[in-house]
């Protein structure tokens, strides 16, 4: 098994539901449902979706079996098939949507940034790059340099946004990154106290003091 197939034996023990019907109630056979609770094969992204609709309860649910999900992402499994129905159909064209609908929100917050930058004097490289590793906006400011990520939805994934801080920290020597999101979030600001120069600020805070000081050091 994986840590996918133990997410999902779990959700299914706490709901008493079966591999059989679950297997009805997301349009796969028992066999294919079986393959992925067996971790023998991983579930297409429209069958994940439905699995969510069915087995999870609230949002901290939905999270982990995603987080649990995106685990098997350098893995080499083969894909579990899927019934060709009206069902899945829809709900390809519902995940794709929410896609797009989060897409959208993550372009607009980012050039939400991008305008507040350029009201201070600062100068800001964005979309800065070194080999693999990108960040949103990268300042170089009284001798500190400061990467800049915009997280529309940091609550999507709060441990993959401070990886992805500590990675950029790292790779592109930066003495601070500043996770900026559209809001107080207690979840990041909390979390980033166990952080080394990594910090979280809501966008209207956003200002050249604050780069002056090195983010508030």
């Amino acid at each position: 098994m994986n840590t996918l197939s133990e997410a999902l034996r779990d959700l299914m023990d706490r709901q008493k539901m079966t591999g059989v019907k679950l297997a009805e109630e997301i349009g796969l056979s028992a066999t294919s449902v079986s393959q992925i609770l067996t971790g023998k094969t991983r579930p297409r992204q429209v069958t994940l979706s439905r699995m969510m609709k069915v087995l999870c309860e609230n949002a901290q649910d939905e999270q982990n079996l995603l987080s649990a999900y995106e685990s098997l992402g350098g893995t080499t499994l083969p894909v579990s098939p899927v019934l060709d129905d009206e069902a899945n159909a829809a709900t390809e064209e519902a995940r794709v949507r929410r896609f797009l609908e989060i897409k959208t929100k993550a372009v607009a917050f980012r050039n939400a940034v991008k305008n507040a930058l350029d009201t201070i004097p600062v100068t800001y490289q964005p979309e800065f790059s070194k080999g693999p590793v990108i960040t949103d906006f990268l300042i170089e400011q009284d001798g500190k340099r400061i990467a800049l990520e915009c997280r529309a939805n940091v609550k999507r994934d709060l441990e993959k946004s401070l990886v992805s801080a500590r990675i950029i920290r790292d790779e592109l020597n930066c003495d601070q990154v500043l996770i900026l999101v559209p809001e107080t979030d207690e979840a990041l600001s909390e979390a980033c106290l166990k952080e080394r120069g990594i910090l979280g600020f809501e966008l209207r805070d956003l200002s050249a003091e604050l780069f002056l000081k090195g983010g508030n050091d």
